[in-house]
C-alpha cells in the first residue's frame, strides 16, 4: 500500500512555489509522516476545490499512467488526434487504469475500457465503451467494439492473472509497432510480435531503478518529460472536470487504521476507490 503525501504548508527554496501553497508531490518514501522534504520536479499545486485527501490519490497513480501513455506509446502532451484511434485499457476502474483512461481521452483516443464491478467508474472517467470482464465475453465484446479497426496499443493496468495474454490475443500478427503498456513485468510467455513496455513511475527522476534482480537504466528523457508533465497537470486540475481524482475512503484512526486497510484489501473489499489515512488522526500523535 503506497500513500502519496500532500502538504498544507510549504517551505521550499524554489522559485515556482511559495509558503502556503497547497501542493501534492510524488516520492519513493515519506508518506507516513507529518512533514517531508520532496523534490520540486514532482511537486504540483492543487486547486482549492480539491481536498488534500483527494489530492493524495493523484501523484503515484496519474504519473504511472502518464509515463505509460506519453513515454511508452508514441504520444506526447501536445498530441491532439483527429482521426479515430482506439486503445484498450484493462483495469480501467483501478487507480492507474482510471487515470490512463482520462489521459487517453485528453489526447483524442477512443477508449475501450475493461473493468469489473467498478465499470461505472470507468464510464465516469470518460471511456467510450466499457466491457465487464465478469460476463466472460470480454474478448468478443472488445472485437465487436473495434469493428474493422485493428488494435495496435493497449494499457494493462492489472498485468497479472492472464490479463496481458488476453490483450495480446486481440492484436493481430500483421499489426506493426504493436505495444502493450504494463504496470508489472510479464511473468508468462507472450506472443513475440508485440512490444511489452513496463511503465515505471520513478523513472521520472532520471535515475537507475532496481526491481529485485532487474536493473533498469536511467532514462534522462523520462526526467525531461516529468519537467513538462507536472506543470501541465496543474493546468488540467484547474480546468473543471479535465482530470478527476480517484474516489476515496478515509479509514479512521490514522496510522492505526493501516492494518484495517490491509484487511480490506486482503478480503477484496476495496474496488474502485483509494484508501486514505490522515496522519493527524493517529491516536496519541499530538502528545508526542
Amino acid at each position: 500500500m503506497y500513500v502519496p503525501v500532500s502538504f498544507s504548508e510549504i517551505y521550499l527554496f524554489v522559485q515556482q512555489f511559495k509558503k502556503g501553497d497547497r501542493v501534492a508531490s510524488l516520492f519513493r518514501t515519506g508518506a507516513f509522516a507529518e512533514y517531508a522534504c520532496y523534490p520540486a520536479i514532482t511537486t504540483f499545486r492543487i486547486p482549492d476545490s480539491m481536498t488534500f485527501e483527494e489530492a493524495s490519490t493523484l501523484p503515484l497513480g496519474i504519473t504511472t499512467a502518464a509515463m505509460g501513455v506519453f513515454r511508452r506509446l508514441p504520444y506526447s502532451l501536445d498530441t491532439h488526434l483527429t482521426e479515430k484511434k482506439s486503445i484498450v485499457v484493462w483495469g480501467a476502474s483501478g487507480s492507474v487504469g482510471n487515470y490512463a483512461v482520462q489521459l487517453a481521452k485528453l489526447i483524442g483516443l477512443r477508449v475501450i475500457a475493461v473493468a469489473g464491478k467498478g465499470a461505472p467508474i470507468a464510464k465516469i472517467a470518460g471511456a467510450d465503451i466499457v466491457v465487464d470482464y465478469r460476463q466472460g465475453q470480454a474478448h468478443a465484446q472488445i472485437l465487436e467494439a473495434l469493428g474493422d479497426e485493428k488494435l495496435q496499443y493497449a494499457f494493462d493496468g492489472v498485468s497479472e492473472d492472464g490479463t496481458t495474454k488476453q490483450l495480446a490475443s486481440l492484436i493481430e500478427r500483421d499489426v506493426k509497432d504493436a505495444r502493450i503498456v504494463l504496470v508489472l513485468y510479464p511473468s508468462e510467455e507472450l506472443p513475440s510480435h508485440i512490444q511489452y513496455l513496463q511503465t515505471t513511475v520513478f523513472s521520472c527522476y532520471g535515475e537507475e531503478q532496481k526491481f529485485g534482480t532487474r536493473i533498469l537504466p536511467a532514462v534522462p528523457e523520462d526526467r525531461a518529460f516529468a519537467e513538462r508533465f507536472f506543470p501541465k497537470l496543474e493546468e488540467w486540475l484547474e480546468e473543471e472536470n479535465k482530470i478527476m481524482p480517484n474516489k476515496i475512503t478515509v479509514v479512521p484512526g490514522g496510522l492505526e487504521g493501516v492494518k484495517e486497510g490491509f484487511r480490506r484489501m486482503r478480503d477484496k473489499e476495496v474496488s474502485g476507490e483509494k484508501l486514505v489515512f490522515r496522519i493527524a488522526d493517529t491516536p496519541g500523535l499530538s502528545n508526542n
